[in-house]
């Protein structure tokens, strides 16, 4: 039991240390705008049920863009960016780091 509760801590602080990482990397990365192409939408989903029978379901919506320079981006992002643009929507990408601000293209505009 208590090498298990050690292990659960240890994971635990591994979690919370990517997670302090990663904001710190992108806090520290410049703002960039480029053209880029929505390729790719993904939408993740993990149904789990408890010992009492009740279901959640946790969703995750990811937005694959290629910048004009060839490469690819990947952001996670919330519904409702999710739901505003098409596939093969071409417009002006806004990020920082891994994070996701904001995409322009002649219809429209959707941030975080």
């Amino acid at each position: 039991m208590g090498i298990l509760l050690i292990l659960f801590f240890i994971v635990f602080i591994g979690a919370i240390a990517k997670g302090i990482i990663t904001y710190i990397d992108n806090e520290n990365s410049p703002i960039i705008s480029t053209k880029a192409n929505l390729v790719k939408k993904k939408r993740n989903t993990h149904t789990h049920t408890d010992a009492n029978g009740i279901t959640s379901i946790d969703e995750t919506f990811i937005l694959i863009f290629q910048l004009d320079t060839g490469s690819e981006m990947r952001f996670t992002v919330k519904r409702r960016v999710f739901r505003s643009i098409a596939e093969n929507q071409w417009g002006s990408l806004t990020f920082q780091g891994t994070r996701f601000i904001k995409f322009q293209w002649e219809g429209g505009i959707v941030e975080r």
